[in-house]
C-alpha cells in the first residue's frame, strides 16, 4: 500500500504542477487536475478524517496556490460527502485548515430540504462549522430563516442570531409578512427537524400579538411532530361560544393521538382520535365525552374503523359505532343520519370469485322509533359468495352462488318480534350472440333455492323451502353512425322476455321492500334488493337508448317500461312497478367541456302523473362551481314515508379573489314549506396562513332535536405550499 504524502510533499507537488495545469487550461480540465490533486493533498482534514470514506473536491473556473493560500475564482463549487457548497470564490488557508467564502453563497446537503444562502462564510474544510454573514435559510421551500449571523455547529445544527422565520412569501410592493416571528436566537436541528425559539415574538402585519419565552415547533419537511394544531372556535345556538384546541402526540411511528378539549359556555367536551398503522392494515378511533346543559349526566360516542389483509386475499374490517342518546350525534355535528349501524365485514374479490360476508348491528336515531325499538331488527347478517367456471362443452358462462341472511328482534311478540334465517344457493348460466345485420341476443338461465326459518310469525310456516326458476333473452339492435363533426352516435332498440316461477312456502318481507327502478334494472328480473321476493310470471320489458359522443359533449337518453302478465304485489306504489304496466322510465345525463353536467331520472305514468324524479345540474368553472339537485316522491306507507319528499338543494363555491374562497349550502323541502338547512363558508388560504369562517342553520324540530345554529371559526399559520402554490404575496 502507498502512503499518502505528507503535507509539506503535497504543497511541493502542487507548487510545480499547478502553473502547468492551470496554464490556458478549459474549466473542465482544471476540474479533473484539481479534483484528483485536492482530494489527496489541498484539503488535509478531511483526507485525516476519513482515510478515503469521503473526498473533498474544489471546482473552479481558475485557482491561483502560493505555497500556503490557494484562492479558486469564478464559478466555485466545494463537493465534500453529500454537501455541496457554490460560490463566486473561495479562499484555503493551508497552515490554518480554514475556508474563507465570498458570495453569493449557497450551501445545500443530498437529503435534506434545506438551502443555506449567505453573503460571506468562513467555515472549515468538511464544512462542517463555521460562521456565515447575512444569511438566510429556506427549508423546504416553504420556511425562510433569515438572521445577520448564521452559526453552523457539527453540520446539524444552525444558530442564528437576531433572525426572524416566516412561511411568508416577501414581495417587493410588500416587504413585511403577513406573520412572523422574530427571536433572539433561532437553533435548527437538522436530525430532529426542529426549530427552537428563544424570546420570541410572533406579529402579524408587523404588529406585536404574542411573546414566548421558549417555543419549540417542526420544520416544514416533518410531518408527525407533537404540538397543537389549528384551534378553532365555535359558537352554537345549543351549546354555547367555546373553543377547540387539538394536540397532536406521536405515539412512535406507527401510532399517534389527538387529544382535542371543547370548552363552551354550555359544554365541557374532550374529542379524541387514535389511530394505528400496521403492517397488513389500520385502525382509527374517534370518541368523545361531553357534559353539558342538554342533558343530565355524562354523554358520549366512539366510531371505530379498520381494515385488515388477514391472507389468501382476504380483507377483514370493522366500522363500529356507538352513542349514548339520539341526539347527540347531531348536537356536536358529527352525524346526521337517521341510523346507527354498525358492522364487521368480511370481503375477497379475485378475476372469477367474489365473497362479501357482514355482519351489521343497526339502531335507529329517530325519535318515533324509541317506543318501537325492540321491534326492529337490530342484528343483521348478509353472506354472498359468487364463483364463475368455464366448461368447455357449454357456450357462454356458468356461475355458482351461495348466500346467507339473518335479523334478529328483541321483541318476543308474534309478528313484531319475528327471526329469520334464510340459506340460499344459485346457479347461472349466460350467453350471448351477435347475428343477421348486427343484431345482439343476450340470454341468461338460472335456479334458485332458498331455505328459511323463522320464528314468531304465526302466519307462516317455521321451515319453508323454495325454488326459483327464471329464464330471460335480451334482444337489442345497437346502431352506430359517424357525424360530419366527426361525433359518434348510438341508437339502439332492446326488448327483453323473461319467465320465472317460485315454488314452495310463503315467507314475509324483510329485505326487498325498498326497490329502485332505473336504467340499470330495466332489462331484468332481478330487481328486487333481496331474496324474499322474485318476481314470476311472465314478463317483457322494451326500451330505447341514445348516446352521442362528440369532441365538446356527451349526452345519453333512455326511455323504458315493463309489462307483466299479472299485477306483483309485492312493489310498493312508489317504486312504479306495482301495476301491470309500470311507470315510464326516463332518464337522461349530459356533459360538455364548458363544465355543463346533467343528470335526471323520472318515473312517470300514461296521465304523465310523476311518481319519482330527482335531477342534478352542475355548471364547474375555473373560479365557480354551482349545483342543484330536486327529488320528489310519493308517499308510501310501506316505505315508512307518510308524506312526498319533495326537496330542493343548492350547493356552490366561489373564488371571491386572490386566495379567497366562499361556499353555500341550501336545503327546502317544499312539503313542509320550510328551509331543511343553510350554510354558508368563507375561507382564505396562501402559501403561510388559513381562515375559516363557517355558519350553518339546522331547522329540524323534533322531540329530541331543536333548531341549531352553528358558528365556527378558524385561523392557522404555518406552511400550506403543499395545498396552495406559493407566490400569491396577498392577503
Amino acid at each position: 500500500m502507498t502512503a499518502a504524502p505528507s503535507h509539506a510533499s503535497a504543497a511541493r507537488l502542487l507548487k510545480g504542477t499547478l502553473p502547468r495545469l492551470l496554464s490556458g487550461v478549459s474549466r473542465r480540465a482544471c476540474q479533473v487536475a484539481l479534483v484528483a490533486a485536492l482530494s489527496q493533498a489541498v484539503l488535509p482534514h478531511a483526507t485525516q478524517a476519513q482515510e478515503a470514506s469521503t473526498s473533498t473536491a474544489l471546482l473552479a473556473n481558475g485557482v491561483t496556490f502560493d505555497g500556503e493560500l490557494l484562492v479558486a475564482t469564478g464559478d466555485v463549487e466545494v463537493l465534500q460527502g453529500d454537501r455541496r457548497l457554490t460560490a463566486s470564490r473561495i479562499t484555503y488557508n493551508q497552515t490554518t485548515g480554514a475556508l474563507s467564502i465570498d458570495g453569493p453563497i449557497r450551501l445545500t446537503q443530498n437529503g435534506t430540504e434545506a438551502v443555506i444562502l449567505a453573503s460571506a462564510a468562513e467555515l472549515d474544510t468538511e464544512l462542517q462549522n463555521g460562521i456565515l454573514t447575512s444569511a438566510r435559510m429556506v427549508i423546504d421551500r416553504q420556511m425562510q430563516l433569515a438572521a445577520a449571523r448564521l452559526d453552523v455547529v457539527d453540520g446539524r445544527y444552525i444558530r442564528m442570531q437576531k433572525s426572524v422565520a416566516s412561511t411568508c412569501e416577501v414581495c417587493a410592493d410588500r416587504p413585511v409578512p403577513l406573520w412572523e416571528i422574530r427571536a433572539q436566537e433561532i437553533i435548527h436541528d437538522s436530525e430532529a427537524r426542529q426549530l427552537y425559539f428563544t424570546n420570541a415574538q410572533f406579529r402579524l402585519m408587523n404588529v406585536p400579538v404574542l411573546w414566548l419565552p421558549h417555543l419549540r415547533v417542526p420544520d416544514p419537511t416533518l410531518k408527525r411532530a407533537n404540538g397543537f394544531l389549528v384551534p378553532e372556535v365555535r359558537t352554537d345556538s345549543t351549546l354555547g361560544t367555546g373553543i377547540v384546541v387539538p394536540y397532536f402526540i406521536t405515539l412512535g411511528d406507527h401510532r399517534d393521538l389527538t387529544v382535542s378539549p371543547y370548552i363552551a359556555t354550555k359544554t365541557t367536551t374532550l374529542n379524541l382520535r387514535y389511530r394505528q398503522a400496521f403492517s397488513n392494515g389500520d385502525l382509527e378511533l374517534n370518541g368523545a365525552v361531553s357534559s353539558d346543559d342538554t342533558r343530565d349526566g355524562l354523554r358520549a360516542y366512539l366510531y371505530a374503523q379498520g381494515q385488515w389483509d388477514i391472507g389468501r386475499g382476504l380483507k377483514f374490517g370493522v366500522d363500529l359505532r356507538a352513542a349514548s342518546d339520539i341526539a347527540y350525534l347531531a348536537d356536536y355535528g358529527i352525524d346526521d343520519g337517521d341510523y346507527l349501524t354498525s358492522k364487521v365485514t368480511l370481503t375477497r374479490y379475485w378475476a372469477d370469485e367474489a365473497l362479501d360476508a357482514q355482519l351489521a348491528y343497526s339502531r335507529s336515531l329517530r325519535a318515533s322509533d324509541v317506543v318501537i325499538e325492540d321491534k326492529l331488527p337490530f342484528i343483521l347478517g348478509e353472506f354472498s359468495y359468487e364463483r364463475f367456471l368455464t366448461v368447455p362443452q357449454l357456450p357462454g358462462r356458468l356461475s355458482f352462488g351461495l348466500s346467507a341472511s339473518t335479523s334478529y328482534r328483541d321483541s318476543e311478540d308474534d309478528i313484531d318480534g319475528y327471526d329469520v334465517v334464510r340459506l340460499g344457493a344459485e346457479t347461472r348460466w349466460r350467453g350471448g350472440a351477435i347475428f343477421g345485420p348486427g343484431l345482439k341476443l343476450d340470454s341468461t338461465a338460472a335456479l334458485m333455492a332458498d331455505a328459511y326459518i323463522q320464528q314468531q310469525y304465526s302466519a307462516y310456516e317455521n321451515k319453508v323451502i323454495r325454488l326459483t326458476g327464471e329464464a330471460e333473452t335480451r334482444l337489442s339492435w345497437p346502431l352506430l353512425r359517424r357525424t360530419a363533426s366527426g361525433a359518434s352516435q348510438l341508437l339502439e332498440p332492446m326488448l327483453q322476455l323473461g319467465w320465472s316461477d317460485t315454488s314452495g312456502g310463503a315467507v314475509p318481507n324483510t329485505d326487498s321492500r325498498f326497490v329502485e327502478f332505473d336504467e340499470g334494472n330495466l332489462l331484468t328480473l332481478a330487481r328486487f334488493p333481496g331474496a324474499d321476493r322474485r318476481e314470476t310470471g311472465l314478463t317483457a320489458a322494451a326500451g330505447l337508448h341514445f348516446a352521442h359522443f362528440g369532441q365538446h359533449s356527451e349526452y345519453g337518453l333512455t326511455l323504458g317500461r315493463v309489462l307483466y302478465l299479472e299485477d306483483i304485489a309485492a312493489y310498493t306504489e312508489s317504486s312504479g312497478l306495482d301495476s301491470r304496466q309500470s311507470d315510464w322510465l326516463l332518464a337522461a345525463t349530459m356533459q360538455f367541456d364548458t363544465g355543463l353536467a346533467f343528470t335526471s331520472r323520472a318515473l312517470f305514468d300514461d296521465k304523465i302523473e310523476v311518481t319519482k324524479w330527482e335531477t342534478r345540474l352542475d355548471y364547474m368553472r375555473p373560479r365557480y362551481s354551482l349545483g342543484t339537485s330536486y327529488a320528489y316522491v310519493i308517499a308510501d306507507a310501506l316505505e315508512e314515508r307518510d308524506t312526498n319528499l319533495n326537496e330542493f338543494g343548492f350547493d356552490g363555491a366561489v373564488k371571491i379573489a386572490q386566495n379567497w374562497s366562499a361556499t353555500a349550502q341550501y336545503l327546502y323541502d317544499f312539503s313542509e314549506d320550510t328551509e331543511t338547512r343553510v350554510g354558508f363558508g368563507l375561507e382564505f388560504q396562501n402559501e403561510c396562513s388559513r381562515f375559516n369562517l363557517g355558519l350553518t342553520r339546522r331547522y329540524w324540530n323534533t322531540d329530541d332535536l331543536d333548531p341549531t345554529t352553528r358558528l365556527s371559526f378558524s385561523v392557522g399559520f404555518g406552511a400550506f405550499a403543499a395545498e396552495q402554490q406559493a407566490g400569491s404575496c396577498a392577503f
